[in-house]
């Protein structure tokens, strides 16, 4: 009787446990789902060319050196202060990449800073035009 009532409370507390798991799994997947709505809007992708372009200001022209850029959705991460970071890759190249951190307040999107890897930072250095 005893390990009849003991199995019975292992397997309650195992049905818990799993259903607890469960819950945090789906939480955390649906709030990934929504950073990653997010990053894939129109005004997000808006605010990453103007981005670009503040580079770069013949940024996504042939006469630009940064002429195309790639969103790279498996970088997608939640910031601990609410902001969105995520890759941009440049140009292809993936030496070339800009880190963006989105801010999503109030349904307004806004970019919160962007760092530049190495290559990048030196593409972008000595760009002038006439």
């Amino acid at each position: 009787m005893k390990t009849r009532t003991f199995y019975s409370i292992l397997g309650i507390l195992l049905l818990i446990i799993i259903g607890i798991g469960g819950k945090v799994y789906m939480d955390n997947k649906r709030f990934n789902d929504e950073m990653v709505n997010v990053v894939k809007s129109g005004q997000a992708k808006k605010e990453i060319e103007i981005g670009l372009k503040n580079l770069d200001s013949k940024a996504l022209t042939p006469k630009g050196v940064i002429r195309s850029y790639e969103i790279d959705y498996e970088s997608i991460e939640h910031n601990p202060m609410g902001a969105i970071m995520f890759d941009v890759i440049i140009n292809k190249d993936d030496n070339l990449v800009a880190k963006f951190d989105l801010n999503n307040h109030s349904n307004i999107v806004e970019v919160g800073g962007i760092g530049l890897s190495e290559n990048l930072l030196d593409l972008v250095k000595g760009v002038e035009y006439d």
